[in-house]
């Protein structure tokens, strides 16, 4: 009995022999709770022995930094500055001060268009007004066109100048330089659109909106945030298609702005070709593809088209842009007429200013774009 009761008193010392004490099992946490207090101890007191000798420091390097003081002479004031006044009234303002109107100079030699918007071809909608065909039958495209004689024989060659209105300085230089026959296609996101669009058509020049669509770099290359895109269904894509066309009236219809891939896609096109089919709008394609389905697309739809031939500043060269408008000659010459598309470069807007002034002893006439619709041969 008594041997009994050693061996469970036995048996008790021994598990409690074996088994790890609470101070064992717990070691490692405390160890790792002193490790980081000290570096949080350490990193503190980096900071605070950095902190507070740092004005000495700085006071230091400033006077250890080379210095010099030199009298600056006043800016002198070029002619043109100097002919200005000073003061409120006739300090040079910015370009969001500026408001674009019609040169003298373009109003003695401009065409009458038809006012804009005519009410009878305008639907008021929550984001503005967007062309309609007229209950008489009557459309934006003929409507708002410069009027040009239909008996004229000679080639035709139409002129658009694309991009505008993002640059004043550019913008007004197309508008109060080149002759009203030369169209002008405006950009939906340029600021003061509505004004530039009534000096424009006050000069005599026939209107378009550029129409945002997706480029085959998409993303890299955005067309905005109301570009078309291949990826939208139909109803997202008519709505930035309601907005762009919202944007402005008196326009005779839109050319797309980048959109190498969109215009490729079926899909995406017809849909919009018909809507602006239903709204009374022509389509100019500026073929940034080469597989562009707009034309095609365009003619099974009855939809008013141009395409064009040419950008002729690609490369923004005096000898590029002139071999481009002779190519354009030739193209005008062999099929009866031909479209070219431009930017308002300076180098762009003097070119095309001498040799528009040609082009009466070439038998050529410089045309509308609506005065080519329906005239090119498809592709």
């Amino acid at each position: 009995m008594a041997a009994e009761d050693a061996d469970v008193s036995f048996d008790d010392n021994d598990d409690d022999y074996l088994k790890s004490s609470d101070i064992q099992e717990k070691l490692p946490q405390y160890a790792l709770y002193g490790t980081t207090g000290f570096a949080v101890l350490l990193f503190l007191g980096v900071f605070v022995w950095l902190q507070f000798p740092s004005e000495s420091i700085e006071a230091e390097l400033r006077a250890m930094r080379p210095q010099m003081t030199m009298r600056v002479p006043p800016m002198r004031r070029s002619a043109r500055d100097a002919a200005t006044p000073r003061g409120e009234a006739g300090a040079e303002r910015s370009s969001e001060e500026r408001t674009p109107s019609v040169p003298e100079a373009a109003k003695r030699r401009s065409a009458v268009l038809h006012p804009h918007p005519d009410p009878k071809l305008v639907e008021r909608s929550d984001i503005g007004m967007l062309p309609i065909i007229g209950t008489d039958g009557r459309k934006p495209w003929r409507v708002y066109s410069r009027p040009f004689n239909v008996l004229e024989k000679r080639p035709r060659i139409a002129i658009v100048m694309t991009g505008l209105g993002v640059s004043f300085n550019a913008t007004e230089s197309v508008v109060g330089v080149l002759p009203g026959e030369v169209t002008l296609a405006f950009a939906p996101y340029a600021q003061k659109l509505k004004e530039w669009i009534d000096a424009a058509r006050g000069a005599g020049h026939e209107v378009l909106i550029n129409l945002p669509m997706e480029p085959r770099d998409y993303p890299r290359s955005d067309p905005g945030p109301f570009g078309l895109l291949t990826g939208l269904d139909v109803e997202q894509n008519r709505r930035r298609l309601d907005w762009v066309l919202s944007r402005m009236t008196g326009y005779v219809g839109v050319t797309n702005y980048l959109g190498d891939r969109f215009t490729s896609s079926q899909s995406g096109m017809r849909p919009v070709l018909r809507e602006l089919e239903r709204r009374g709008l022509m389509f100019l394609d500026s073929m940034e593809s080469n597989v562009s389905v707009g034309p095609k697309t365009a003619k099974s739809l009855n939809l008013p088209l141009a395409i064009s031939d040419r950008a002729i500043d690609v490369i923004t060269s005096r000898a590029d842009i002139d071999r481009k408008l002779a190519e354009l000659e030739t193209i005008a010459k062999t099929q009866g007429v031909a479209v070219a598309l431009a930017r308002p470069y300076p180098v762009t807007i003097r070119r095309l200013q001498r040799w528009i002034r040609d082009l009466d002893e070439k038998g050529l006439a410089l045309a509308p774009i609506t005065a080519v619709v329906n005239k090119q041969s498809l592709r």
